[in-house]
C-alpha cells in the first residue's frame, strides 16, 4: 500500500534525488541542505504574505473584497504550498542525512515536477473543505490494488448516517438561532443566563455544518483512495502510516482504514472532559499540519495558535479567541493537577467531571466559538461584554499567579545555585 522500502531510513542509494557528489566526495544533497531549508521558510513567511495581501486588498484599490468561498480555496492552497515545500525539504535533509539518521520517516522518492505540483495544489478532493492531505497521501491514492480489492462502502455509509442526523439538526438550530442574533440589540433584553444558552445554541449550528460539510469532504476522498492505508500500518491523519517495518504494498489479504483522512472525533469533541483534549479532535488535519510543521520546529504554543488565528483570517474575533485558548488550557492543568485521578478508575471524581464539563470546559467553548463566528472585534467584543467576559475573568487571575509562582520558583533556584 506504501512504499516501505523508500521510508526506512538509512535509505537506499539509488534514490531520485539529488545524490551528485561535490568537493571532497560532499553528496550534492547534503551541500544544498541549507539553501533548501531557507527557501522553505521563505516559503512560508511569503504564502502568509500573500493571504493576508488578498485579505486586505480592497481596503487599499477599488476591488470587491474575497470571497467566502474563494478565501476557503485560498486557506487549503496555503497548507499545501507549505506543506509540500517541508516534504521536499524533510527529504533533501533525511537523503542527505542518511548515514546519521535512525529513526524511521516517510521520505519523497523523487522530486515532484511542475505537472504533479499543479496537480496537487489544485486537486479538488478537499479544496473547499478540507482535510488537508499530503502530497505524498495523494501518490500513494494512486495504488491499484484499492481499485481493486477495495470496497469503500462501509467508510462512506458511516459518513451517510452522520448527515442524516446532523443536516436536520443544522437546519432547525440556524432557524432558531440565527448568528445575527447575537449582532442585534435583542441580546441586551436577554438574561445572563439566555445569553449563556444562545451562545451554546450558535455553537451547535456551527458544529453541525462543519459535521456534515467534512462528511462530504470524507466521502470525496475515500471514494477517491485518499487516505486509505492499512490497518496494521498504524495510519495517523496526515501522517499516513506510522508502522514501516511491514512490507504491505500491493497486497489484497489485509484491511484497510481511513484513519489519515478522519479530521475530527466527535465523541470526543462533545464528551471528552478538557479544552486540550476537545481541540486536538477537531480540524485534526490542520491540527496536524500546525503541530508538523509549525510547533515541531518552534515549540511555542503561542506562535502555533498565532499561525493558527493568522491562517484562519485577520479578524479580530480570530484572534481573541485563538490567542486566549493557551491560557484556557495552561488554567486546565492547573485545575487538573489539583484534582487528581483516582487509580482504580483512571478517572476524576465523577461529580468533579460533569461540574467541569457542564461548565468551564463547555461554556467555554461557547464563548470562543461566538468570537470565531462573529469575526470583528465590534461584534465580538460587544457580546463577549454582554457575558462580562467571564471566561478571562476567571482564567486570567489564575494564569497569573502560576506565571508568577513558576518565576518565583525559578528565581529562587537560581539564587541558591548561586550560593553553592
Amino acid at each position: 500500500m506504501y512504499r516501505a522500502s523508500a521510508a526506512i531510513l538509512p535509505d537506499k542509494s539509488g534514490t531520485n534525488l539529488p545524490t551528485t557528489e561535490g568537493p571532497g566526495g560532499e553528496p550534492g544533497a547534503r551541500r544544498s541542505t541549507p539553501y533548501i531549508l531557507w527557501l522553505t521558510s521563505l516559503i512560508f513567511v511569503t504564502s502568509f504574505v500573500y493571504l493576508i495581501v488578498l485579505r486586505y486588498l480592497h481596503y487599499i484599490f477599488c476591488v470587491e473584497e474575497l470571497a467566502s468561498l474563494t478565501n476557503v480555496v485560498q486557506l487549503i492552497m496555503t497548507l499545501r504550498v507549505i506543506g509540500l515545500s517541508f516534504e521536499v525539504s524533510d527529504s533533501f535533509y533525511g537523503h542527505a542525512q542518511h548515514g546519521s539518521i535512525t529513526r524511521q520517516k516517510r521520505l519523497l522518492e523523487a522530486k515532484p515536477n511542475i505537472l504533479d505540483i499543479l496537480n496537487y495544489f489544485y486537486h479538488f478532493a478537499g479544496l473547499f473543505t478540507g482535510p488537508y492531505y499530503t502530497y505524498q497521501m495523494l501518490l500513494d491514492s494512486q495504488e491499484p490494488v484499492l481499485f481493486k480489492k477495495w470496497s469503500p462502502v462501509s467508510e462512506i455509509q458511516q459518513r451517510a448516517l452522520r448527515l442524516c442526523w446532523s443536516v436536520p439538526l443544522f437546519i432547525l438550530f440556524s432557524k432558531l438561532y440565527p448568528l445575527d442574533g447575537l449582532r442585534s440589540d435583542y441580546v441586551w433584553e436577554m438574561t445572563f443566563v439566555q445569553r449563556i444558552i444562545y451562545a451554546a445554541a450558535v455553537f451547535v449550528v456551527f458544529r453541525a455544518r462543519v459535521y456534515s460539510a467534512w462528511a462530504v469532504a470524507e466521502i470525496i476522498c475515500i471514494t477517491l483512495g485518499l487516505g486509505i492505508y492499512p490497518t496494521d500500518s498504524e495510519p495517523r491523519i496526515v501522517v499516513g502510516p506510522t508502522n514501516l517495518e511491514k512490507e504491505l504494498k500491493g497486497r489484497s489479504d489485509v484491511t484497510y482504514s481511513s484513519e489519515a483522512i478522519v479530521n475530527l472525533d466527535i465523541s470526543e469533541i462533545e464528551f471528552s472532559d478538557g479544552f486540550r483534549s476537545g481541540i486536538r479532535s477537531w480540524n485534526k488535519s490542520v491540527q496536524s499540519w500546525l503541530a508538523l510543521y509549525v510547533y515541531s520546529r518552534t515549540n511555542r504554543v503561542e506562535l502555533t495558535m498565532f499561525v493558527s488565528a493568522l491562517w484562519h483570517g485577520t479578524y479580530g474575533g480570530y484572534f481573541m479567541s485563538f490567542l486566549v485558548v493557551p491560557m484556557c488550557t495552561s488554567v486546565e492543568d492547573i485545575i487538573f493537577k489539583q484534582v487528581p485521578i483516582n487509580p482504580i478508575t483512571n478517572q476524576r471524581p465523577t461529580w468533579f467531571r460533569y461540574l467541569y464539563i457542564l461548565t468551564f470546559r463547555c461554556r467555554g467553548f461557547d464563548m470562543l466559538a461566538t468570537g470565531f463566528l462573529l469575526k470583528n472585534f465590534e461584534d465580538t467584543h460587544r457580546f463577549w461584554s454582554s457575558l462580562y467576559y467571564w471566561l478571562l475573568v476567571v482564567t486570567l487571575p489564575i494564569y497569573i499567579l502560576d506565571k508568577l509562582y513558576i518565576l518565583k520558583k525559578s528565581l529562587g533556584k537560581s539564587r541558591r545555585k548561586k550560593d553553592l
